[in-house]
């Protein structure tokens, strides 16, 4: 049995086409693979946006607490005795064992105005 020109046209084809079809499965297996990795990287992605989401919202809550516990402070009347009370008392009791104007600025840190009125009132009441 000889092979004609026919016959060995058509083994040709089916190898070609055998060839073909090899490829293509290679390719589709490819893509399979990079399709899988791809998928991966979406939900490493979609971790990290709602990692991202649930800081932002705990950011947010925590800013909303600093905001109306700064309010709450705001709101909330200061104490008068800061330390300038004492200071101007001390300054009274000098000024009224003959202390100079200049010996109140010099020893308490006063104002030269307050000093002032702190020794004229001192004069006044000895006067």
């Amino acid at each position: 049995m000889t092979l004609t020109l026919v016959h060995w046209l058509l083994i040709g084809n089916f190898i070609m086409l055998l060839g073909v079809a090899a490829v293509m499965v290679a390719l589709r297996r490819q893509q399979a693979r990079e399709a899988d990795a791809l998928d991966q990287r979406v939900e490493q992605l979609q971790q990290a946006v709602t990692a991202i989401s649930q800081s932002a919202i705990g950011l947010g809550r925590r800013m909303k607490q600093l905001d109306q516990r700064t309010t709450r402070i705001e709101k909330t009347p200061t104490p008068a005795g800061d330390g300038s009370d004492a200071r101007y008392e001390q300054a009274s009791r000098l000024a009224g064992m003959g202390a100079t104007v200049d010996d109140l600025i010099d020893s308490l840190g006063v104002a030269r105005a307050e000093a002032e009125l702190l020794v004229s009132m001192r004069e006044r009441a000895s006067a």
